[in-house]
């Protein structure tokens, strides 16, 4: 089966893997849709899983149920079952994971597409704790992203928004466009979203910002205050992982306001402690999700809570995951969520060898 599998940096290759067998307590999915992101792997053994370079890439994907192995509880997964993928892994047995907290674990998680094969591949198999049953009538595609939205979901919980609270998003990338539209989804009464690249604002406004402010050219915290009566906002989400976007959630909350940090920092950060002691500001992070969230999650997306098909921006094929996918992301901002499409991928790859 072809598999895009990583060898170290710059250096990704679309090749000819074997299926590898089922061990227990396992579910071979076959892959629809993956979104592929621009981070990859250390290489470095993880402690849960052993593997090392290469390794098949992929953590946000989607499929139906193949076969089933030995050990797993049929009266939950069958053949033929649409299935999302949760790709975290962890001991199951200290402190936080006995809390459902998996991604606190103590021995340091790994993740699925990461520290173990992904789903990158036409064949992914996946231990049965990791998959989730979705319902029928949700498209594979919408599926696929279930796991991107199961982070925003688990940014607002760790944000504790109560009906009727105001809200900043600093920064509209894929993650910070789903907080705005979970937030909406929730019963946010105002967003505001700062965000300096116009295309990006504009998805904003489509996952239901009130008001974007571009941060180039307006006092954000001033203009955020002038609308709020002078109080700010009750919370502030940083998604964009830099110290303007920063400094800018925490002033922008009021007394009492609550501050998540949810973009991935490359490089250490300053706090304005007084600040935050001054008016009592909350400052808090959210790392991933957990199995609850992915869980709400599916049930928002089959109620219709929440729709997340307006922001596929690209199918495209395994074979051009580097230059139509990783590449994209990077250097499009109008791309929100890249799918690779593996049935059409297939296809292509088959016929290709004949």
């Amino acid at each position: 089966m072809p598999a895009a599998r990583f060898y170290g940096r710059a250096d990704l290759r679309v090749e000819e893997v074997e299926v590898l067998p089922l061990g227990n307590g396992e579910v071979r999915v076959k892959v629809a849709y993956l979104g592929p992101l621009t981070c990859c792997p250390t290489g470095q053994p993880h402690p849960l899983t052993g593997t090392t370079l290469p390794e098949t890439l992929g953590h946000e994907f989607s499929g139906v149920i193949e076969e089933v192995g030995e050990g797993v509880d049929g009266t939950r997964l069958e053949v033929g079952q649409k299935v999302c993928i949760e790709p975290v892994m962890s001991c199951g047995t200290c402190d936080m994971c006995k809390k459902g907290n998996t991604p606190l674990c103590a021995a340091h998680f790994a993740l699925i597409g990461y520290n173990r094969a992904g789903g990158m591949a036409a064949y992914v198999n996946v231990p049965q704790r990791n998959v989730h049953v979705v319902p029928s009538h949700i498209p594979l595609d919408v599926a696929a992203l279930a796991e991107p939205l199961s982070v925003a979901w688990h940014a607002v919980n760790c944000a504790q928004l109560q009906p009727g609270d105001t809200a900043l998003v600093c920064g509209s990338g894929p993650i910070g466009a789903l907080v705005t539209r979970v937030l909406k989804a929730r019963g946010c009464s105002t967003v505001f979203v700062s965000e300096p690249t116009s295309t990006r604002g504009k998805i904003a406004t489509s996952c239901g910002a009130d008001v974007v402010l571009n941060p180039l050219e307006v006092d954000v915290v001033a203009e955020i205050r002038r609308q709020t009566g002078g109080l700010g906002v009750n919370i502030a989400f940083d998604c964009a992982g830099n110290q303007a976007a920063l400094d800018a959630a925490v002033e922008a909350t009021r007394a009492k306001g609550r501050v998540v940090i949810v973009a991935l920092w490359e490089k250490r950060a300053t706090l304005d402690f007084f600040s935050l002691l001054s008016r009592e500001r909350t400052i808090t992070a959210s790392c991933c999700f957990v199995k609850q969230d992915m869980e709400e999650v599916i049930a928002a997306l089959a109620e219709g809570r929440i729709r997340v098909d307006d922001l596929i921006t690209s199918r495209i094929l395994l074979q051009n995951v580097v230059r139509d996918g990783l590449e994209a992301l990077k250097n499009n901002p109008a791309q929100v969520k890249i799918l690779v499409d593996l049935d059409a991928s297939v296809a292509a790859w088959d016929s290709q060898r004949v």
